[in-house]
């Protein structure tokens, strides 16, 4: 089965790097209840409810109607880093010597606003998933793939704010020699404020590639566009 190298975290995109765990916050309501003796009670207390209950489904209405909904970022998968070929040792590059192959399926964003609606000040979670298909070559004895592979974010004059590298491993079970997988999610948090909002971030994903698996990938992409 697939796996990260990396645990499950929140990381945190300001002006310059940053890496910090997102605090939770839970908010619990208690319900009073209270016993009367008689009814000129009863009816303050009724009367007292009925404050109360209007405050509350007042504070209650507030808290939601706060909720706001922003666009994600625009993200992209880099053409020249979407495919990864990796090779058995030696100086062989034919369709014999290649241990493995994967290349980029999909990839999808999940976005939360937390924004207080009067300051426009706030932050956006987006968990970033990441589909890839693999391939077992003819050279691969071990049953396993290991692919590295970044996402960073910039922004719209394309300012790199956030960067990091992560491992995704697979393993060939049985006669297997493809395989679909994903990573584990990765989030991050994006600083919104007045005249920020997740369409000012562009997040960015591809393999980490050599030069030469760079070259050969500019190559493939010449050869399907002709």
């Amino acid at each position: 089965m697939p796996h990260g190298d990396e645990p499950l975290k929140v990381r945190t995109v300001r002006d310059h790097l940053a890496l910090n765990l997102l605090d939770l916050l839970f908010v619990t309501i208690s319900l009073l209840k209270t016993n009367t003796k008689s009814w000129i009670s009863v009816i303050l207390l009724v009367s007292v409810a009925l404050v109360g209950g209007c405050e509350t489904a007042s504070k209650v209405t507030n808290i939601f109607s706060k909720s706001i909904i922003l666009p994600c970022p625009d993200y992209r998968i880099l053409a020249v880093a979407a495919n990864y070929t990796a090779y058995k040792e030696g100086p062989g590059r034919d369709l014999t010597d290649v241990d493995f192959e994967g290349k980029y399926n999909n990839m999808r964003l999940g976005c939360l606003t937390k924004m207080d609606k009067e300051t426009k000040i706030g932050t956006m979670e987006v968990d970033i998933t990441l589909d890839f298909i693999a391939q077992r070559g003819p050279a691969n004895k071990t049953r396993k793939a290991t692919f590295p592979y970044f996402i960073s974010v910039t922004d719209l004059n394309n300012k790199i704010l956030y960067r990091e590298e992560f491992k995704v491993s697979v393993s060939f079970a049985g006669n297997r020699t493809g395989l679909g997988f994903r990573n584990d999610p990765v989030t991050l948090e994006l600083d919104l404020k007045p005249g920020r909002t997740g369409e000012n971030y562009i997040v960015f994903t591809g393999f980490i590639v050599t030069p030469e698996q760079l070259k050969n990938n500019r190559a493939r992409r010449r050869s399907v566009t002709q």
